[in-house]
């Protein structure tokens, strides 16, 4: 076995020179060094691969989460923008039913106040009912060619409707503030739910900002949705200036309405679609590289165990 080791020429690269370092063992121990360090790098970058391929796999599963969140309530969006279509048809006709209910309170009112005011007196060319009824009972017990008992008998039917329209002006104060309140809550209720800043309007100022129907803060995401596509421009002229993964806590989520239609819907699918062909390709990266390494491995291991082999030999002739 000694001999075959030392100066053997099925080893030499050379055959015949008689160079020493030709000799088998020499050269393994060389290639086992190399290997050694060849592995070392090998083993570093798979190690650096790898660790770039989790980021990467982390960042799309985030993208991913953030797409689907973001799907869903777009999805949402649309359903409430249905409900509330339909909770202002209702509301609309509410506001129609409202209306006529007050206008119909307010003629009732009158009408109210009307017969009441015919029983008093506000006018002296005007009198009403009361004094009326006041004065023919007078003018009845004024009377001088009718007899006493038939005077008491018409007085006694004058005071009998008399009672009666005194009733009924005692009545007003109760029934007008019962009519006033009535119309003061259907004024209110109108108020609250028809005119201005009431439910309609609020209900409408709901919609729009669910439907993305335009808003005051219009401009605003126009400017932050053109800085947005420009830093992507840059981003794609100079790949130097993309950062892969990106910082998470700098991608704070900006949805507008509708949120399919937004800047930062497009932004986390496109982002998301990129992440995962930037994920695969690191991923073959990976696998390439931890194969290289395994190839490396397994020549440094063969080496090893051979020229333990060898010595052994070696130290046994």
């Amino acid at each position: 076995m000694g001999k075959f080791m030392i100066n053997n020429a099925c080893c030499k690269d050379d055959p015949g020179n008689g160079d020493p370092e030709n000799d088998c063992l020499d050269k393994w121990k060389k290639e086992h060094e190399k290997a050694c360090n060849d592995y070392k790098k090998a083993a570093a970058q798979t190690e650096k691969f790898r660790e770039e391929y989790i980021n990467s796999l982390n960042w799309e599963t985030k993208l991913e989460n953030w797409d689907r969140l973001i799907t869903e309530a777009d999805k949402k969006s649309k359903d409430i923008v249905t409900q509330l279509d339909f909770l202002l048809e209702q509301v609309k006709i509410v506001c129609e039913k409202s209306k006529c209910t007050t206008e119909a309170l307010e003629k009732l009112t009158c009408l109210v106040k009307t017969i009441f005011d015919c029983f008093f007196t506000f006018d002296e060319n005007k009198e009403g009912l009361k004094d009326k009824i006041t004065a023919f009972k007078k003018a009845v017990e004024c009377l001088q060619n009718v007899s006493d008992e038939d005077k008491a008998e018409v007085i006694k039917c004058i005071e009998a409707y008399e009672e009666k329209i005194v009733l009924v002006c005692e009545m007003q104060d109760a029934i007008l503030e019962k009519l006033l309140e009535t119309l003061k809550c259907a004024h209110l209720l109108y108020a609250a739910i028809c005119k201005e800043d009431g439910l309609e309007d609020k209900l409408k100022g709901i919609r729009e900002d669910f439907n993305g129907d335009g808003s005051e803060d219009d401009e605003h995401c126009d400017d932050d949705e053109d800085q947005g596509e420009n830093e992507e421009e840059q981003n794609e002229n100079d790949p130097d200036k993309y950062k892969y993964p990106c910082d998470d806590k700098k991608a704070k989520p900006i949805p507008t309405f509708p949120i399919s239609s937004s800047w930062y819907y497009k932004k986390v699918r496109k982002d998301y679609e990129t992440a995962t062909e930037k994920t695969e390709s690191l991923k073959e990266d990976w696998i390439n590289s931890k194969k290289e390494s395994d190839t490396i491995l397994s020549k440094k291991t063969s080496l090893a165990e051979a020229i333990k082999a060898a010595e052994a030999a070696e130290s046994g002739k």
